[in-house]
């Protein structure tokens, strides 16, 4: 059988996207299984066997050990279209195993099969266990999210960009700040979903949060995603839908007192945005430690936190009317990750922050449009 099911891609990628799909399809090798199977149970399914539905919120990882596995697209018609085909040492999931946003493919066997199934629970323990898998797992999740529009560039999204009639807008839809598991989880979603974005990822500090030193230089450490790693194949993506990556630059300055804000980087440039997500983490060396400070000088005192210059959030945010989830006192600016106060200081957690806090940007930028 293919690698890809007939209709998701015409032929093999190109030779300039092999090894961005190699990363987001990796093929495990028996020592990566073996290391997996303790976390899981081994089943067998018969042809035809759905493994979980568009729609649901209960899913699963599953590495497949014989047999193909398919995944599907619900179309506006209701009619199912193939993505691609799984085969042996290959495995499904995305990001939403960490979010609260439900599935958006169908998983079903093609053939009779034997899988490992891996439960969210245990997934997040493998994660935070086992480094190099999850190194391999998070990537591979987080290019796929970051690809999802290389198929259908136009069905589903929102699109923003493209509806500003043709023309460049040099103003943002939403600014990411920071490149670790809350900053990249956020920018791979708003771009996926159509939000004109940009992803500065120099702004985070070694070690967003407990749990990141174990993905060896994966979302966490600035050395893993800008010395030749993830955010340089993100651009590569990202850019073909209205979003942008600066890997290496870090913002050095926040104007709040005029609309759309403005950010302004290290290397002298100025940015404008609509939205902005702050996941700049805590200070470099300081994780760890119990008086370990917020990565939040460059705000220069914009926004109300605590004194260790963690943004509070929400109804906690001095002065906020609308106490939007992970929105601080200024008004379409938001925190996730370690960086807001009272968060889970956990890579994980950090994930699911900044996936569900692109909902809030949605939200916002419906408002402030009326």
């Amino acid at each position: 059988m293919n690698r890809l099911a007939a209709g998701a891609m015409s032929g093999d990628p190109p030779a300039s996207l092999a090894a961005l799909h190699a990363q987001a399809f990796p093929m495990l090798d028996r020592a990566m299984i073996d290391r997996a199977a303790p976390y899981g149970e081994e089943i067998s399914v018969a042809a035809g066997s759905v493994l979980f539905s568009s729609g649901d919120r209960v899913a699963a990882f599953h590495i497949v050990l014989e047999g193909y596995v398919e995944v599907l697209e619900c179309e506006a018609d209701g009619a199912m279209h193939s993505l691609l085909v799984h085969r042996d040492g290959e495995f499904t999931g995305s990001l939403d195993l960490f979010t609260d946003r439900p599935n958006a493919v169908t998983v079903r066997a093609v053939s009779a099969s034997r899988l490992l199934r891996v439960g969210r629970a245990a997934l997040e323990r493998l994660i935070l266990t086992e480094g190099a898998l999850a190194e391999i797992v998070l990537r591979a999740f987080i290019l796929r999210r970051i690809g999802y529009l290389r198929q259908r560039p136009f069905g589903g999204a929102i699109l923003r960009s493209a509806a500003r009639a043709g023309s460049e807008d040099p103003v943002l839809d939403l600014a990411v700040i920071g490149g670790g598991p809350a900053g990249l989880a956020a920018a791979a979603y708003a771009a996926s979903e159509g939000l004109q974005t940009l992803l500065v990822g120099g702004s985070l500090s070694c070690g967003d949060a407990p749990g990141a030193d174990v993905l060896s230089g994966f979302p966490g450490t600035i050395t893993g995603l800008c010395d030749g790693g993830l955010l340089r194949r993100a651009e590569d993506q990202s850019s073909r839908f209205g979003s942008h990556v600066l890997p290496v630059c870090t913002a050095s300055g926040f104007d709040s007192t005029c609309y759309p804000y403005r950010v302004w980087l290290d290397d002298g440039r100025m940015i404008e945005t609509r939205s902005l997500i702050v996941a700049t983490g805590m200070q470099e060396g300081a994780a760890g430690q119990a008086s370990a400070q917020a990565n939040t000088a460059w705000l220069d005192g914009c926004l109300d936190t605590d004194e260790l210059g963690y943004i509070h959030t929400g109804r906690a945010a001095a002065g906020s009317m609308q106490a939007r989830a992970y929105e601080s006192s200024q008004p379409g600016v938001f925190a996730v990750g370690a960086v807001r106060a009272g968060s889970v200081k956990h890579v994980l957690a950090s994930i699911a922050e900044g996936a569900a806090a692109v909902r809030v940007v949605h939200r916002f930028l419906d408002a402030s449009a009326h």
